[in-house]
């Protein structure tokens, strides 16, 4: 179960990892074409699209960016 600083829109996972949100939308397009990876990441609650909004978890940026970069972004 994850806690609400656990789940963020693309937008704020691009600010708390100082990162582009080009760059999150390019590793979602590329997990998206290998549809077994996809699948895996959707049942294990990693990833979610809610209408037309990307919903990201903690463990799946760590694993796609390693650690968060600056930790006083979270609210």
């Amino acid at each position: 179960m994850y806690t609400l600083k656990d789940v963020m829109s693309v937008q704020e996972a691009a600010e708390r990892w100082s990162i582009s949100i080009d760059t999150i939308h390019s590793r979602i397009r590329t997990i998206t074409k290998d549809n077994t990876k996809f699948e895996g990441a959707v049942e294990a609650g990693l990833i979610k699209k809610s209408c037309r909004t990307w919903i990201l978890t903690t463990p799946l940026m760590k694993m796609w960016f390693g650690a968060e970069k600056d930790m006083n972004n979270i609210e």
